[in-house]
């Protein structure tokens, strides 16, 4: 009895197996070609998709479909790679890395345009394959490019009426929108028609924040009855510029609030120091705070290193014994 079971166990096992073998290769038959040779053609880019049949259908489909897109991306990244020739930059924080990753996340977006072909299950995965005509995908990067620029030169101008004016902390705003907008064209020309003349809008941009930052400076307030204790921050014209971070580093002990802005009149009020029982010299240092200045202005990280990378105007403002 024990050994009929077992048969008929062993009959059942073998049977099942003989049917999935079958069924194996019946799905290999019937694979497509696009999965047995992968498609070549010099007028589109083709993306193929696998994910595993977990789940509902409509999730590891749309994986299957996301991770096609993605083929194609890494296909139009990979020859943005090998052709690029990225502004040189220090890497200490990420910089470099980050601008890489403007500029491809940059290509992905003209992706609009892609054609679903077929889709193609086993057992185990479902296959999605989808393509890109390289002509649509150049129309969309060109108006794309178009766009950018055309706000990038806006911006320009902008900026160059608020330094003009005096609007420093804006300025810098607009020139940093400029360089932001134009990232993801790091590895190309930047330069452009601005009213009649050819602008390098991100080479210009980043002379006009060196101009603005080099030139603050700290000017004794005369007016005030403790000119010791009160400093105007100025630009190069001696306009006095509000809003501007400000870092003080007292040598003498702990301040409750070492990072202050000017107020509207450009003034930088400074706090009362109390005298230290120690004989050493020390010295309350009022300098512009870079690294604030640049997280105030943007969020891109190579605008925010152009900045930070200036030397900080500073002065000693007290020395106590």
């Amino acid at each position: 009895m024990r050994n009929s079971l077992f048969l008929l166990v062993l009959a059942i096992l073998l049977f099942a197996c003989s049917s999935k073998k079958k069924q194996a290769e019946l799905l290999e038959q019937s694979k497509p070609l696009w999965l047995k040779q992968r498609p070549v053609n010099a007028d589109y880019y083709y993306g193929i998709g696998i994910a595993r049949k977990m789940g509902a259908a409509m999730l590891f489909e749309d994986k299957a479909k996301e991770r096609a897109l993605a083929d194609i991306s890494g296909q139009i990244n990979s020859t943005i790679k090998a052709e690029a020739i990225f502004y040189q930059v220090e890497d200490k924080q990420g910089v470099k890395e980050y601008l890489q990753n403007r500029i491809k996340s940059t290509s992905s977006e003209y992706l609009e345009g892609y054609e679903y072909i077929d889709k193609w299950e086993d057992l185990s995965n479902t296959y999605a394959f989808y393509r890109l005509s390289k002509q649509k995908y150049q129309e969309v990067k060109t108006r794309r490019k178009n766009e950018a620029f055309k706000l990038a030169s806006e911006k320009y101008l902008t900026g160059i009426s608020m330094s003009n004016e005096g609007q420093h902390i804006p300025a810098i705003e607009h020139f940093a929108l400029v360089i932001d907008a134009l990232s993801g064209y790091l590895n190309g020309s930047t330069v452009t028609n601005v009213q009649g003349k050819q602008i390098d809008l991100v080479s210009e941009s980043t002379k006009e924040i060196n101009a603005i930052v080099q030139g603050l400076n700290f000017v004794s307030d005369v007016e005030s009855t403790n000119p010791f204790g009160c400093f105007v921050v100025c630009d190069a014209q001696k306009k006095s510029v509000s809003n501007m971070p400000v870092q003080l580093k007292y040598s003498g002990g702990y301040l409750v609030n070492d990072k202050i802005k000017t107020d509207d009149t450009g003034r930088v009020i400074l706090p009362k120091l109390s005298p230290t029982n120690n004989d050493a010299d020390n010295a309350l240092i009022v300098q512009i705070d870079l690294v604030n200045l640049g997280r105030q202005v943007t969020r891109n990280l190579y605008v925010r290193k152009i900045i930070e990378q200036q030397r900080a105007n500073d002065v000693v403002v007290k020395s106590t014994k």
